[in-house]
């Protein structure tokens, strides 16, 4: 319990914490009713990047006036503090309700309707949630509030407004992310629908429909897998409602609904008293068909003189490097094993090489031995792709690699990679 007052808040207890700061229960000593104060993080107060995104985060909730969305009621700043007083909402967070297992489907119909209303109203406004899962929708007694527009991306942005999430970088959960998400591509509202597909079917099934032991294998899995379809998970499940969940979680968003009112119109239209025909048998693991993984995009009009060569056995990072790269007009080159990586070193010079150290035939160290052995060519940046943290280099191999980058990705941490070397190159 706490009695420090931020401006004219007196803060009671926290409530929760997260990338971008502290959520608290207070009251307001002027109105004498309760609220919510989200306090940037310390760490991040004095970044004006960070700064200008939780600033974004208000006005964008202030645009939205709807019973499903908590209501913002100021932006303050107290001495080195930045906060937004909002409402304070009363339930428990769809995580919470869900730990305890699957909703029944009327109840589960009751939630996702008025979410699928909030995201209907941010929609209408341009505003695309981007991180829609369980955690970020509050169940009440009598009504659903949907939470943290804080990675929302307003798509009808006037032409001046600061770039904060630059394209082809992933944001977002990733268990819940939409396929185009999950690739780095720019996404509209159809990506929310597919990410409440995912919850709805997580409320139902009581799993979710994509999981990996990585996170890179999760997003795999929602680019190229299809879920086992809810009719075969349980025989309970009314007709209509298994079709809510399939059009939500199609691959293409063309296939989609086309609004989140077209998604609150059928959960409206669910039947319950339909009859319930047999399910199939479940499929196995390898009946569950799979979709093609799509080809990076060709770069159009790469920079002179930059090429890279993005060499790992993991054809989802392939990708998210690929992508990031021709976000910097860097013409690339892949290849899904050592031995492939040393044939395009051989016809091709790189200014940089993501490498990595696990891969088939010849690893990633046969790689880095090639180079030092290659007489002729400038020698190229080598970044190490590795899943083993701290991972130790020699001496030797030390004089050759530029720097590391972790599995599972951070897209951020790649892109900053780029940059350098762009500017190492150019400078």
């Amino acid at each position: 319990m706490s009695s420090e007052l931020l401006g004219s808040y007196r803060l009671i207890d926290r409530l929760g914490a997260g990338g971008m700061g502290e959520v608290w229960r207070a009251e307001d000593t002027r109105l004498l009713r309760p609220v919510a104060i989200k306090i940037l993080s310390e760490k991040i107060a004095n970044d004006p990047e960070w700064k200008a995104r939780f600033l974004r985060e208000a006005r964008t909730i202030a645009q939205m006036n709807h019973p499903n969305i908590a209501t913002i009621y100021s932006i303050e700043q107290e001495a080195d503090k930045l906060f937004i007083a909002m409402e304070l909402v009363e339930g428990e967070s769809l995580a919470t309700v869900l730990a305890r297992g699957p909703l029944p489907p009327r109840e589960a119909v009751r939630i996702f309707k008025q979410v699928a209303e909030a995201l209907a109203e941010a929609h209408e406004k341009g505003i695309v949630h981007r991180d829609v899962k369980p955690d970020n929708i509050i169940v009440g007694k009598r009504v659903v509030k949907v939470l943290d527009f804080g990675i929302a991306k307003q798509i009808t942005a006037s032409t001046d407004a600061p770039t904060l999430t630059q394209a082809g970088l992933i944001v977002g959960t990733p268990f819940y992310m939409s396929p185009e998400q999950a690739l780095g591509r720019p996404v509209d509202a159809r990506s929310d629908l597919f990410s409440l597909g995912v919850v709805l079917y997580e409320a139902l099934a009581g799993k979710r429909p994509f999981e990996g032991d990585s996170v890179t294998e999760t997003m795999m899995n929602i680019i190229m897998q299809e879920p086992t379809d809810l009719a075969a998970v349980a025989s309970t499940f009314p007709p209509s409602l298994v079709e809510v969940v399939r059009r939500a979680l199609q691959k293409k968003p063309e296939r989609r609904f086309g609004s989140a009112g077209e998604m609150v119109d059928a959960l409206a239209r669910v039947d319950f008293t339909a009859p319930v025909p047999t399910p199939a048998p479940k499929p196995s693991k390898a009946d569950v068909p799979t979709v093609a993984m799509p080809s990076a995009k060709p770069v159009e009009a790469p920079i002179a003189g930059q090429r890279a060569l993005v060499a790992d056995d993991d054809p989802v990072t392939r990708y998210l490097i690929a992508n990031i790269l021709g976000q910097r007009r860097v013409a690339f080159d892949e290849a899904a094993n050592g031995a492939d990586a040393v044939k395009a070193l051989k016809q091709h010079e790189y200014t940089i090489v993501f490498l990595d150290l696990l891969m088939p035939r010849i690893d990633g160290w046969g790689v880095i031995d090639y180079l030092r052995r290659a007489k002729s060519g400038k020698v190229p940046r080598i970044i190490i792709i590795t899943g083993v943290k701290n991972q130790t280099l020699s001496v030797a191999d030390r004089e050759l690699v530029s720097g590391l980058i972790y599995k599972p990705l951070d897209p951020a941490e790649v892109d900053r990679v780029v940059q350098q070397s762009l500017t190492g190159v150019t400078a």
